[in-house]
């Protein structure tokens, strides 16, 4: 029996070879790596160094197209008509990481849907791991967490929905970034983190660990930055030693923009380009991101130098291509698709109402009730008079790295759809400061006076905290809280709502005003979540993914990765996170109100004496006793009693969020595993657990423990793995390891209510046609300024491009109104940007484009389409 299935199998792999004309790369049926030796064998040296950039020359006579090697979708894809979910410190503040592997399977399903349609690949730079050590860091938002456990576990749930569970095709392939220790925008190509090995393997190495071993991500990109004076993209013992040798990684290593380039330019850690490029290859790394259209990766042109100098080998070079033709064979590049599960994924998902309402569920799941004295909150759906003010209430801000979706609800646009009463508007102040700030805070404090209640929708955006840019100050930007202030003195019922990137220095607000919410750059959704959490439709259970300190004095420098304290003889360090500093922050790590109440009681652990390489449950019972349905979070954090090595004050080891209905109560179990106990040591270079006592804490947040108890652990040694072994943590039955890429939907169908139509085709409007070019590094947005021949006193005139609206203007009577425009869907296509007039007339003369990067502007006055 055993021959004749071998004959078979033979039998049937003949048959696939012969049918792709005897070349084993065509051939679906074929071991993967056969297939990549097979085209490697028939790529020329140029064409193999090719795969080496973003951009990837077609290889005609294989008939073997060109491919763009570039994708984000840190939140939802950075594209248009594509849903977008709320940003990642929004999403850790769910802590619901399988509401996260949702997320994610929605994401991937877009993205492949995209790649279907031949519109865009499925190479995706994300998820960022990077830890939210700084608040100041002007990428904070991307992270999930301050803590190493809560960050790998969102994380772990984004890589196994994105990627898929088909045993031989990824839906996605899943690049994580920033390898590693990159916490600082400001000169990041220039500067190096010193961190020491044990603040590395303990704090920042985690998260990578558990996405790279535990659910085998496909790709890592390292950072802009070095590490201990060796730059991350050249970086021997980050890339070769740990990540290949230790973790036993086989995927592809890209480099961040043009990163080793940078090697030379920047780090001046080589004397040549051929030579850094040959460093990177020597280190491990594969690729290096620089997207264009006509020039080629700096780390591209170095490759041949580099081997005719004889600094490289073409062999060296085959390992990097081999683990790039690899991921494209697994991404089904070369196969039919009807073999794909993934290339039955429509265009219609494409922000269709499932992937809506989930962008929702996670919105309201994000929100942090941060104060509510005298239950201001949730409103009473009256005929009460209601203000909603400040520079965010107008606006859906996605926060960075986001793409442009159909239809988004802001924070206005979602209470006046809620609220029975009457709504008024007013902006407040701008975001950070302009000349006419006064008379709107002016404007907003006459509202406020004739107002029963205020919502108060402030925060910080990318004026102040994005890629390249760190905020130096946690205080609200411009006369943000001149406003709350002002507002304050004549309505004391202020409900004020926070869209932050991070920890937020409103101490005052917090002495003073009865209500504060955190809200997130939460997605599309935000408006309809915040709504309804404000009316109580939905009671908050978001909790705080880090500590929020009082102000930037309580942090250490920013350029201090030091996560512990320290003795020396300077005196005491200041310790990073909750984990470590003793400050007193303004709000803990962990915490979030609700509009009832939760006990947490009876808690029992499973033994007393914990051996090497077992686990032990903790179990309590979690009750409901207020008088509102609700989400509990459940925390687990662990003490090492007493230590010879610096340990945590407290260290989050595992949590669980439950939802439980009004006078009803819950049991909670969660599994810790014996490496829940470990440290690193050092001088052994392996994770170890020193025998002793060690304090099991339970509670809501982690300044509130609610109940301890008291184990022994016995001293060991946490067993070295690899790629295709897991960690103790990772949990081979979970549910969403075998569900099909269409479980999210009902009987398959896809429904969306949007529509391309033009709302108000009787309107005029004109079009300019414009053509961005890829400006070579990350913005959100383009500046531009309308210039008008003449507008009347009541202009209001509306921008969109390809049908989604940008924004309003009021211009009555201007000659010129600046605006932002969203980056296109593809640079170096024209695209026509829509100005339509809304109230009164206007006579358009031109639009100046403002290219990023301090480039010269051009000017265009040609109007290419108007209404008839």
């Amino acid at each position: 029996m055993r021959f004749f299935k071998m004959a078979f199998c033979m039998l049937f792999f003949l048959v696939g070879v012969l049918t792709s004309g005897g070349q084993t790369w065509k051939n679906p049926n074929a071991e993967v790596n056969d297939r990549v030796e097979d085209l490697l064998s028939k790529m020329t040296l140029d064409e193999k160094i090719s795969y080496c950039g973003s951009a990837i020359e077609g290889i005609e006579r294989l008939d073997i197209p060109s491919f763009m090697w570039y994708g984000e979708a840190l939140h939802g894809l950075k594209a248009w008509n594509c849903t977008q979910f709320p940003q990642n410190n929004a999403m850790g503040s769910t802590w619901n990481p399988d509401l996260m592997f949702d997320v994610a399977t929605a994401i991937s399903n877009e993205a492949r849907a995209l790649k279907n349609a031949g519109k865009k690949e499925v190479m995706m730079f994300s998820p960022t791991v990077n830890m939210a050590r700084d608040p100041r860091w002007g990428r904070n938002e991307e992270c999930y967490s301050e803590d190493p456990h809560l960050m790998s576990e969102m994380a772990r749930m984004y890589i196994r929905g994105m990627q898929g569970n088909d045993p031989k095709y990824v839906k996605t392939v899943t690049t994580v970034k920033h390898y590693v220790a990159n916490n600082i925008d400001s000169r990041r190509e220039f500067s190096h983190s010193l961190v020491r090995r044990k603040d590395l393997y303990e704090y920042y190495f985690p998260a990578y660990k558990t996405c790279i071993v535990d659910e085998e991500a496909t790709g890592i990109m390292t950072a802009l930055n070095g590490v201990n004076g060796v730059p991350c993209s050249a970086n021997e013992w980050l890339v070769n030693g740990v990540l290949r040798g230790e973790w036993g990684f086989e995927g592809y290593v890209i480099a961040d923009w043009a990163a080793i380039q940078g090697v030379e330019k920047r780090m001046r850690f080589a004397q040549t380009q051929e030579e850094a490029a040959a460093m990177a290859i020597k280190a491990g790394l594969d690729q290096e991101c620089f997207r264009h259209k006509t020039r080629k990766a700096p780390f591209v042109k170095a490759l041949k130098p580099a081997i005719e100098q004889g600094l490289l080998t073409e062999e060296e070079l085959n390992v990097s291509v081999r683990r790039l033709l690899r991921l494209r064979f697994k991404t089904g590049d070369f196969d039919d698709p009807s073999l794909n599960p993934y290339s039955k994924i429509p265009t219609s998902v494409l922000e269709c109402d499932t992937h809506k309402q989930l962008a929702l569920k996670a919105a309201e799941q994000s929100i942090v009730l941060l104060k509510n004295d005298n239950n201001i909150l949730p409103l009473k759906n009256d005929d009460s008079k209601l203000a909603v003010i400040g520079p965010f209430a107008n606006r859906c801000w996605l926060g960075i790295y986001s793409g442009n979706p159909k239809t988004k609800v802001s924070p206005l646009e979602g209470i006046k759809k809620r609220a029975k009463g009457e709504v008024s508007f007013a902006e407040g102040c701008s975001v950070t400061g302009d000349a006419q700030d006064e008379q709107k805070i002016n404007e907003a404090v006459a509202l406020a006076k004739k107002s029963d209640y205020v919502v108060l929708v402030v925060g910080n955006d990318e004026s102040t905290a994005t890629e390249t840019r760190d905020r130096m100050s946690l205080s609200l930007p411009g006369k943000q809280h001149k406003l709350i202030k002002a507002v304050k003195a004549v309505n004391k019922n202020v409900i004020l709502v926070v869209i932050p990137s991070g920890s937020t220095s409103i101490g005052w607000e917090q002495e003073n005003l009865p209500g504060i919410i955190c809200a997130w750059a939460n997605g599309q959704e935000q408006g309809t979540a915040l709504a309804k959490v404000l009316f109580g439709d939905i009671n908050p259970g978001g909790k705080l993914n880090t500590s929020w300190v009082r102000s930037e004095k309580d942090l250490p420098h920013m350029t201090d990765y030091n996560v512990q304290t320290w003795k020396d003889d300077y005196g005491p360090e200041v310790g990073r996170t909750y984990m470590y500093s003793k400050k007193k922050p303004l709000y803990p790590f962990g915490f979030g109100l609700s509009y009832t109440k939760f006990e947490i009681s009876d808690l029992k652990v499973s033994k007393s004496r914990v051996k090497p390489n077992t686990s032990i449950e903790v179990t309590a019972e979690v009750a409901n006793v207020g008088k509102r349905d609700g989400d509990e979070i459940v925390q687990v954090y662990v003490r090492d009693v007493k230590s010879s090595e610096v340990t945590p004050i407290k260290a989050l080891k595992g949590f669980k969020r439950l939802s439980i209905p009004a006078g009803k109560n819950r049991k909670v179990s969660i599994k810790l595993p014996y490496e829940a106990f470990s440290y690193y040591n050092v001088k052994s270079k392996q994770f170890e657990v020193e025998g002793g006592d060690f304090e099991i804490m339970i509670g809501q947040s982690s300044e509130t423990i609610v109940a301890t108890k008291m184990i022994s652990v016995e001293g060991g040694t946490i067993p070295k793995i690899k790629v295709g072994q897991k960690s103790g943590y990772y949990n081979a039955d979970d549910a969403n390891r075998s569900k099909s890429w269409d479980y999210l939907y009902k009987a398959g169908t896809f429904n969306s209510t949007n529509g391309d139509k033009d709302k108000n085709e009787s309107s005029n409007w004109i079009e300019y046609e414009i053509t961005f070019i890829d400006p070579g590094v990350y913005v959100n947005t383009w500046d531009a300024e309308l210039s008008f021949k003449s507008t009347t006193k009541n202009a209001v005139i509306e921008a969109s491009m390809l049908g989604i609206k940008i924004d309003t203007y009021d211009v009555a009577q201007k000659k010129a109104q600046a605006i932002k425009i969203p980056i296109p869907p593809e640079y170096g296509k024209p695209v026509r940007l829509r100005i339509k007039t809304l109230t009164g007339h206007v006579e358009h003369e031109a639009i100046k484009i403002i290219p990023p990067g301090g480039k010269k502007p051009f000017i265009i006055s040609k109007v290419v389409n108007r209404s008839e």
